[in-house]
């Protein structure tokens, strides 16, 4: 078949024009008529740098929109007010928790044994704290599992995010 110019041999491998779908020689992914000026279609290299930098840039948008729907959230330092031991190795413990973020929003909270966590902590979260606000909240930590050590109200250390 004659395209323009040049001659295709149908016999033998060709491509297509991806517009019309006229025989083109292999390589060429666009016949003469669809494309005038004889440009060269992109590199491979080309083709990956451009998908390289669309996932960066998604990337960039993903932290930014992070940024922006958490970057009012916290700190929430929380301090130790009170704390009794209980008879039965559990414990009464009131502390306050302050709210140092730009927004109101509710903290989770982990009771621990001198600030080091286990899974048998408990975990809890708290009403909702203004912006600037602090609160202070008062509760009873069970007794320890018959593996866990008891709850030193002394050691009690109180960590909210």
């Amino acid at each position: 078949m004659t395209t323009g110019s040049s001659t295709i041999d149908l016999t033998q491998p060709h491509d297509t024009c991806v517009r019309c779908g006229k025989p083109t020689p292999q390589g060429v992914a666009l016949c003469e008529p669809d494309n005038p000026a004889a440009l060269k279609g992109p590199s491979t290299t080309q083709v990956h740098g451009t998908i390289a930098v669309g996932i960066g840039v998604g990337f960039l948008i993903l932290a930014l929109v992070a940024n922006w729907a958490l970057g009012s959230v916290g700190p929430f330092p929380a301090r130790v007010l009170a704390a009794t031991g209980l008879a039965d190795g559990g414990a009464d413990i009131v502390f306050a928790v302050t709210n140092e973020g730009g927004s109101a929003d509710i903290a989770t909270c982990r009771i621990t044994r001198g600030g080091v966590s286990t899974p048998a902590d408990p975990v809890f979260r708290t009403s909702t704290i203004e912006a600037g606000g602090t609160i202070q909240v008062a509760r009873t930590v069970p007794a320890p599992g018959p593996d866990d050590p008891p709850w030193v109200a002394e050691r009690l250390y109180v960590h909210c995010s």
